[in-house]
């Protein structure tokens, strides 16, 4: 039986690119285009920043794991994630502001990530690595940035959506076991 080779950076970035702008078309009923991928060597700690993104920041996490272990995180401002909440649940941007709706905004960044991650490791299954997704997570905060892990590729992806940036980071190590 041949081996199944690991899926190629063209590959995952059209696979990623795929995930995010499905999502949030069918689920955020927004629009949004991929901009550009980073090299390994501008995929420093803070892309999202260079992209254009400004502080407070809102980041969902979602790790995938099996014959393809990695955690993708998407960055985006909260005035974007307002609107992403908005979008979802029928409300306005200025009524997600508000303190009582804030775990509504953290549940919705969390299950675009979720969605988007799954959409992607669907891709990586259907090439033959199997995988499964983790719990998502989701941080805010200022001047947020994510060191790569130990024997770990790391590439960043741009996409915008409503003139604003969203980026996923992507970092992947291939299980050689």
């Amino acid at each position: 039986m041949a081996e199944t080779t690991f899926p190629d950076i063209e590959t995952l970035t059209k696979l990623l690119e795929n995930a995010v702008l499905k999502v949030m078309h069918t689920t955020a009923h927004m629009g949004a285009k991929f901009v550009r991928r980073h090299s390994r060597d501008e995929a420093d700690g803070a892309p999202f920043y260079k992209a254009g993104s400004r502080d407070p920041l809102i980041v969902g996490s979602v790790g995938f794991t099996g014959e393809a272990n990695g955690m993708v995180y998407l960055y985006m401002e909260m005035d974007l994630a307002f609107q992403i909440a908005a979008g979802i649940t029928g409300m306005t941007a200025a009524e997600m502001r508000t303190p009582d709706n804030a775990e509504i905004v953290k549940d919705v960044v969390g299950e675009i990530t979720n969605m988007t991650v799954g959409t992607f490791k669907n891709g990586i299954c259907d090439l033959g690595f199997q995988c499964k997704v983790t719990l998502p997570t989701v941080l805010r905060g200022s001047q947020l940035q994510v060191e790569a892990v130990t024997g770990s590729q790391r590439w960043t992806f741009d996409f915008e959506s409503m003139g604003r940036p969203i980026v996923a980071d992507l970092f992947l190590q291939e299980d050689n076991g």
